[in-house]
């Protein structure tokens, strides 16, 4: 299939996806973890929609292959818990976590309905550390447009990431310049994860930036992700000075 813009994937997303985790494992996950948000059942339905997906082009995402995730945005570590638990079996795969642990700005205006914020970090790093291949998970404290610079100084400026998945700041100017400053980084074949894609600002930015920013062999709506298999990316970070 040849490779498309976003633009032109808008049309091909799957909208029917959604599949419920079975009480039993909810229960089993409440027991093991602390977390007050579902997003660890989100990230199972995500991934069951998508192992399940029979309708054109597929993802394929075997546990023992060699992976680098990086993931901006932690919270209560249900996201690396996921891939930790899930992905990261191969003895060379590791997981990046990037958060700057302060919450966002929905949380920022309300704190009073979020008991945990001022416990973030310690309860992330609580629950990454019960997960299965938690030596594999490096969780970087800072904003994602200022950790960018020491991995970039780390990895090059070849792609180097496997599986991206951004769900930082909600706001349009974060997301999109998590999607400048990542997405090019992602290898040909690799896939990239927008979380929260239904929320207005977000949609915005992933689909403004998207189309200037890389070239997708397909999409899918996973029912909250928005998750896409790269064909090719543009080089938009110059030359080191």
């Amino acid at each position: 299939m040849p490779a498309a813009s976003f633009k032109e994937l808008m049309g091909q997303l799957k909208e029917d996806t959604k599949v419920e985790v079975a009480a039993p494992d909810k229960k089993k996950l409440a027991d093991h973890y602390n977390f007050t948000e579902g997003w660890y059942d989100a990230l199972l339905n995500s991934d069951k929609a998508i192992r399940t997906n029979t309708q054109g082009p597929q993802i394929h995402f075997d546990p023992a292959e060699k992976r680098q995730i990086v993931e901006i945005g932690v919270y209560e570590g249900a996201s690396s818990c996921f891939w930790s638990d899930f992905y990261l079996d191969h003895e060379e795969s590791s997981l990046i976590s990037i958060d700057p642990f302060t919450g966002s700005e929905e949380h920022l205006k309300n704190p009073e309905n979020y008991a945990g914020l001022s416990r973030l970090e310690r309860t992330a790093r609580e629950n990454i550390a019960k997960s299965k291949n938690c030596g594999k998970v490096e969780v970087i404290k800072g904003l994602s447009q200022h950790v960018f610079a020491d991995l970039d100084a780390r990895f090059g400026r070849e792609p180097w990431i496997d599986v991206l998945y951004i769900d930082g700041a909600h706001d349009s100017v974060s997301v999109a310049r998590d999607v400048v400053l990542y997405v090019p980084m992602v290898k040909p074949g690799g896939v990239v994860f927008f979380d929260d894609y239904g929320h207005p600002d977000v949609k915005r930015a992933v689909d403004m930036g998207l189309n200037a920013f890389a070239s997708f062999e397909f999409a899918m709506f996973t029912g909250w992700q928005l998750v896409g298999k790269v064909a090719e990316v543009a080089s938009t970070h110059g030359d080191p000075a």
